[in-house]
């Protein structure tokens, strides 16, 4: 048994469940979210800049916006 066996996915038994085996979902996601506010005319982006703009978009679309601002006084 190796080290992080537990952690490998087992895609066919996946695939008999029903349930999704890919990144697809995923990562359309990603474009419909970020890619929006980015791709507008005109624009370019750091990779720095880029990247923290999907961890603030994230934050938002979690609710997270007060735990992550102002953490003392989150509920």
């Amino acid at each position: 048994m190796s080290k992080h066996e537990s952690e490998i996915i087992d895609y066919e038994r996946r695939q008999k469940a029903g349930k999704s085996i890919g990144s697809g979902r995923g990562e359309k996601a990603v474009d419909i979210v970020v890619g929006h506010r980015q791709k507008r005319k005109g624009m370019s982006w750091s990779s720095l800049g880029s990247k923290a703009l999907a961890i603030l978009k994230v934050v938002e679309l979690n609710g997270q916006w007060q735990q992550l601002w102002f953490p003392q006084t989150a509920i």
